[in-house]
């Protein structure tokens, strides 16, 4: 097996670690939802909200820099990055290009509007909690190609 396949499975190892820590914060967060009153919230709910906004971003990044790796094994291109979710929609990997964009774009709304307006970061937070399954889903994608592809010995 090349290095650059050990590479791509390591990635896959560690977004698997990473995949048990955000469902174990999704599950946190869902419980906290709906959040009518952001003042009436304790500090350790802070920290759960806070840990899944981050889990959830580093999820997706993690996924994208494996994704990124399976092209350039590929020899396909691997910029811009768009490129590579096309590549990753035609494999299967993810649903659409669009919907990684979509949820990229929440995860970055979230990331700069952080505890501003109660209203729009219950949204957020509402999304991203309804986003996670598809991440999920599409991570398993990304391992199962990887399986096919790159049995490890």
């Amino acid at each position: 097996m090349s290095e650059h396949i050990t590479l791509i499975w390591k990635k896959l190892d560690h977004l698997q670690r990473m995949r048990d820590y955000l469902k174990y914060s999704t599950q946190q967060v869902s419980a906290l939802l709906p959040i009518t009153n952001w003042q009436m919230l304790q500090p350790d709910q802070h920290e759960t909200l806070a840990a899944f906004r981050i889990r959830f971003s580093e999820y997706q990044e993690h996924m994208g820099k494996t994704m990124k790796a399976i092209a350039v094994e590929e020899e396909k291109p691997a910029e811009p990055f768009t490129a590579v979710l096309l590549y990753m929609e035609k494999l299967g990997c993810i649903a659409s290009v669009d919907r990684w964009k979509d949820i990229r774009e929440l995860r970055n709304a979230v990331n700069h509007e952080y505890e501003d307006d109660p209203a729009v970061l219950h949204e957020f937070f509402e999304q991203m909690t309804q986003a996670v399954p598809e991440l999920l889903s599409w991570h398993q994608q990304v391992h199962s190609f990887c399986k096919a592809t790159y049995p490890q010995n």
